[in-house]
């Protein structure tokens, strides 16, 4: 007897947000692209727009990883579990800077359609989408040192 997939998984409301956040930027990008008149553009937006789908699966796979290790409202507190939302926050910012990169290809196409820098924005555009939740986390911060303080003795 073939065993059955489970049920699409629902999120807990922290991991959820991420999902959230960048699948309404996905859904951005498409309309941006649907904007556009037929052309060069909007077919290499199109595919972009394809490459966007899987990163988002990437990024719906992260959170259910990130629910299992802590289900979480507001903020979470195991190592795993942060380093899960820091990629996930990286994602949900790349995600929007493809947004506003696409915007801008429209915006150029629009107002000249032969503009050589729409060329240049989708060749950086069409790079960076393909990796966009697969990116590794960034770094932590290095921590502050500590400052010590100088205790005065009185004299007399």
């Amino acid at each position: 007897m073939p065993r059955r997939s489970a049920p699409p998984q629902s999120l807990s409301r922290y991991w959820n947000k991420y999902v959230g956040h960048c699948a309404g930027s996905v859904g951005r990008f498409r309309r941006i692209t649907y904007a556009l008149p037929a052309g060069p553009a909007r077919t290499w937006l199109g595919e972009i727009a394809q490459r966007l789908d899987v990163e988002l699966d990437a990024v719906r796979r992260l959170a259910i990883v990130g629910d299992s290790i802590e289900p979480a409202w507001f903020r979470v507190s195991e190592a795993p579990a942060k380093r899960i939302a820091k990629r996930l926050e990286a994602a949900r910012t790349a995600f929007e800077d493809a947004v506003s990169q696409a915007a801008e290809v429209a915006e150029q196409v629009a107002l000249d359609p032969a503009h050589s820098d729409v060329r240049a924005h989708l060749e950086v555009l069409s790079r960076q989408a393909s990796q966009l939740a697969l990116a590794p986390a960034p770094p932590d911060p290095e921590p502050e040192p500590t400052r010590r303080r100088r205790i005065r003795r009185r004299e007399g």
